[in-house]
């Protein structure tokens, strides 16, 4: 049964982040239906990061009943890693992100605060090249290259965990929680369309409000038409991209019933 919601929130990486564009598809979804926006997407973000980004939200009480949240699977090895950096160099680093996007160069992050004043950076493959801690960066580029640090298998089974438990959260508090997929980005396609699906079965999940982008929009228009600079990077979106993006998602869900 549709629903009123007076928020939005998007937990993603960045496909949902505001790479190199002014907005992304949350915040056209969000002014679509004239509510609040609550923007959890992040470049180089992993679910991880998002999990515990809508997990704290909801303990805080600004996630409710009242919100709808569109959760967007990332590269399964990302995660969080505690950061080297000072207080000092994580307020310098906000504040150059801050003058850049004041500058229209629409930058992100790539250090994180959390509730206990922990600085996290953000872990994905190669993310050692951009790290400005010295000890960051060795930290980075050994837990990527050392044998044993990093298994898909194993991040995609922990995320389907994970998974689990945050839609029982979102069921008992009422929360309407829909994930979209990026084609086979995430753990899904990992774990439900592989082998796995023998002992991880696809039916202990309700995949009523799963989306994929591929439901509606082509190869063709996904990495050239709404890409945002093919063929150099073909995987984040164009300004129209994220528009349709919104379109799509809000024709989808308003056919299923929840707008």
């Amino acid at each position: 049964m549709a629903k009123s919601y007076n928020s939005v929130a998007v937990c993603g990486c960045s496909v949902s982040d505001r790479t190199l564009v002014e907005f992304a598809w949350g915040d056209y979804l969000a002014s679509n239906l004239g509510v609040e926006y609550y923007h959890f997407a992040g470049g180089a973000g992993s679910d991880k990061r998002g999990i515990r980004l809508l997990v704290q939200a909801i303990q805080k009480g600004q996630v409710d009943e009242n919100t709808l949240v569109l959760f967007q699977p990332a590269e399964v090895v990302r995660r969080e890693i505690p950061s080297h950096a000072t207080m000092e160099d994580y307020d310098a680093h906000v504040q150059e992100v801050v003058d850049k996007i004041n500058r229209r160069e629409f930058a992100t992050p790539v250090l994180d605060k959390t509730l206990t004043k922990q600085i996290v950076s953000r872990f994905k493959p190669d993310s050692y090249v951009w790290q400005n801690n010295p000890l960051d960066k060795e930290m980075h580029r050994r837990y990527q290259e050392d044998p044993g640090c990093l298994s898909s298998d194993y991040d995609s089974e922990m995320l389907s965990v994970y998974w689990y438990m945050l839609q029982g959260l979102c069921d008992s508090k009422g929360i309407t929680l829909v994930m979209l997929r990026d084609n086979h980005r995430g753990w899904v396609s990992s774990i439900l369309h592989s082998d796995h699906s023998i002992n991880i079965k696809p039916e202990w999940y309700d995949q009523t409000l799963w989306i994929s982008v591929g439901d509606f929009m082509s190869e063709e228009e996904r990495f050239k038409q709404y890409a945002l600079n093919p063929p150099r990077d073909y995987v984040h979106f164009s300004p129209a991209g994220h528009i349709f993006v919104a379109e799509q998602v809000e024709r989808i869900l308003r056919e299923k019933g929840v707008l």
